[in-house]
């Protein structure tokens, strides 16, 4: 007798946008849910976001250099014995000594030295390659030797962390572009109920901006006489954009703005 085939469950996927520009999460279910398990899929980009005052006059560029996508899991959890995309196994850091020789060579008094005089009609000129050290004197050679341990280390763009997370980083540059994942999946959930809902939340901290390039005008650099810098320029134009974009409901108890949540919920099919 042939296995029952697991009912399936439909998904709908709702996302609610705070700064798109800047970042973006779709969650998906690559091979379909069923009663028992599924595996989820993320969609993860990154992009640069452009903040203006109202009158136009300064702007700031940023990027991201971190963020962290978390999952809200309701009716199932992750599979423990699954592989999770971003487990790595902790690793030795490689080491080698780099070493570098530098000689010196000093000239020591306690004799005569000739440089080969010669007198030719009243005048004394000096002979090519004639001049000569004494047994009195003598070259000094010292060498010192330096070491210098340079370690090899390897920095991954996401790497799976406690608490159904994924941090994402910049590696090669200084700030997040395009997509970070999607073609693996996240991690494999098991049902536990029937109705599911997973919400994926992408967040970032203000220490984790960076600024790309901030315009302004003269007029408005001159009220940042003692501090006329790029930080002082993006934080006016920050401080209240980040506060609106925010989608947590806490936005004065916590230190991260989530920019972006997507989510995924549906029921098991009955058979008809």
């Amino acid at each position: 007798m042939a296995a029952k085939k697991p009912k399936p469950i439909a998904l709908e996927q709702v996302a609610q946008a705070g700064c798109g520009d800047l970042l973006e999460v779709a969650l998906f279910a690559p091979q379909g849910a069923n009663e028992h398990d599924f595996h989820l899929g993320a969609d993860v980009r990154f992009g640069t976001m452009i903040v203006s005052s109202e009158d136009w006059s300064k702007s700031v560029e940023i990027g991201l250099a971190r963020a962290t996508l978390s999952l809200d899991l309701t009716g199932c959890e992750i599979d423990p014995s699954a592989h999770r995309f971003g487990d790595k196994k902790p690793a030795s850091t490689k080491t080698h000594i780099q070493r570098t020789t530098a000689a010196t060579k000093t000239l020591r008094a306690g004799g005569s030295v000739s440089l080969g005089a010669q007198v030719k009609g009243g005048a004394i000129g000096l002979g090519k390659n004639e001049a000569t050290v004494s047994a009195g004197a003598s070259k000094d050679s010292k060498v010192s030797a330096t070491e210098t341990q340079v370690a090899d280390t390897r920095e991954e763009p996401v790497v799976a962390i406690s608490g159904n997370r994924w941090r994402f980083s910049a590696v090669a540059e200084a700030y997040m572009q395009s997509r970070y994942s999607g073609d693996e999946a996240l991690c494999k959930l098991r049902v536990n109920a029937p109705s599911i809902r997973v919400e994926g939340r992408l967040s970032f901290q203000p220490k984790d901006i960076v600024m790309i390039d901030v315009e302004a005008q003269p007029a408005f650099l001159d009220r940042f006489k003692k501090s006329p810098n790029q930080a002082a320029i993006a934080k006016v134009l920050l401080a209240k954009h980040l506060k609106e974009i925010n989608l947590l409901e806490d936005k004065s108890g916590s230190a991260s703005i989530a920019g972006w949540s997507s989510t995924l919920r549906g029921d098991i099919k009955n058979d008809e």
